[in-house]
């Protein structure tokens, strides 16, 4: 109707439709050039060089800061993995000038040895024991310390990180003695309440599970100190609604504390397995991966095929099979704390 309208008061009296069309005032002299040259051609099209356009050129500087961090990521850990794949398909030890070539026989070698077998659960084992205790562990000293009633918070925060600050070397030799059967200050202590002697190092019963003990005093420091920084990012303000709900500290701690922390643990879990698969230097000082290869482990196997036995292709194809363990196992950890 408007439309009907507006063109019936355009058109003079007695014009039919049509007519009335096309008396409408013709366009003005160089309108229609002026739209035809407003209108690109597609022949006449450039496009912009990459390394022209407005947000390339912005973030120049931000490439050129990540540039050397890329630089020394390919240099000693992307180029290194490439160089290890090669040698696990060669056969040679470290003064070889020529290493024929074997493909996977390498790889077909560790299936049918008994002792990759072994080192390998062995490192199951560790890595199943200590992450779980170690995370549980930390995450309550981390509420501990943490607490408002707590004083000199600092102080016990150096104390919980100074044994991964210290010497491996070192504080493996300062825990031999602590350990040792006869005079050692873990055999008094349990002798106090009863407990025989136990030779913590040198039964391959508790052998591994003397390095466990270790191994878990050297690294519960890295996770208290990552989720007491994980519980100063939760809002104050979450705790105090919680309180005012009702919630006591137990309920406070798991529906409010841990839920928000859990990004960190995730983080702590990931990186205690990898560190876990990867044990070796407190093996190697007290140990050396006896008695009878109960303590032995991936790295410890990796390190003795390498520069005691010479035979390269096989430490290579037992570094290969390790990333190969640790990379799913990583995957799996994130996807499923991830979910939850």
């Amino acid at each position: 109707m408007r439309t009907g309208c507006r063109v019936s008061s355009a058109r003079q009296p007695g014009a039919t439709y049509p007519e009335a069309f096309r008396q409408r005032a013709p366009p003005a002299k160089g309108s229609e050039m002026a739209t035809t040259s407003a209108t690109p051609q597609g022949s006449s099209l450039t496009e912009t060089p990459f390394w022209q356009r407005a947000a390339v050129r912005r973030n120049l500087s931000a490439y050129a800061f990540i540039l050397p961090f890329m630089a020394l990521f390919i240099i000693f850990n992307i180029g290194p993995f490439f160089w290890a794949l090669w040698l696990s398909l060669l056969r040679g030890d470290l003064v070889d000038q020529v290493k024929p070539f074997v493909g996977l026989q390498n790889y077909l070698s560790l299936t049918t040895d008994d002792i990759t077998l072994k080192v390998f659960l062995n490192s199951l084992q560790y890595t199943v024991s200590v992450v779980p205790i170690a995370v549980i562990t930390a995450l309550a000293l981390a509420f501990l310390i943490g607490n408002k009633l707590v004083r000199f918070k600092d102080f016990y925060r150096a104390v919980v990180f100074f044994p991964l600050l210290a010497s491996a070397a070192a504080t493996a030799q300062i825990w031999s003695y602590i350990l040792a059967p006869r005079y050692g200050v873990m055999t008094y202590l349990l002798g106090l309440v009863g407990v025989p002697e136990i030779y913590w190092l040198s039964d391959p019963d508790w052998a591994l599970y003397g390095i466990l003990l270790i191994e878990w005093w050297r690294g519960i420091g890295f996770h208290i100190i990552l989720f007491l920084a994980a519980m100063l990012g939760v809002p104050e303000e979450l705790h105090e609604a919680a309180r005012i709900d009702g919630a006591n500290a137990w309920q406070v701690a798991t529906r409010v504390t841990i839920p928000l922390m859990r990004p960190v643990i995730l983080f702590s879990v990931v990186m205690g397995t990898i560190w876990a698969f990867q044990l070796f230097d407190t093996v190697f000082v007290l140990t050396n991966g006896g008695p009878v290869h109960a303590t032995a482990t991936m790295v410890w196997y990796i390190y003795n095929h390498a520069f005691r036995y010479g035979q390269v292709g096989m430490a290579a194809a037992m570094g290969v099979v390790l990333l190969l363990i640790i990379m799913p196992i990583s995957y799996v950890q994130m996807r499923v704390l991830g979910e939850r």
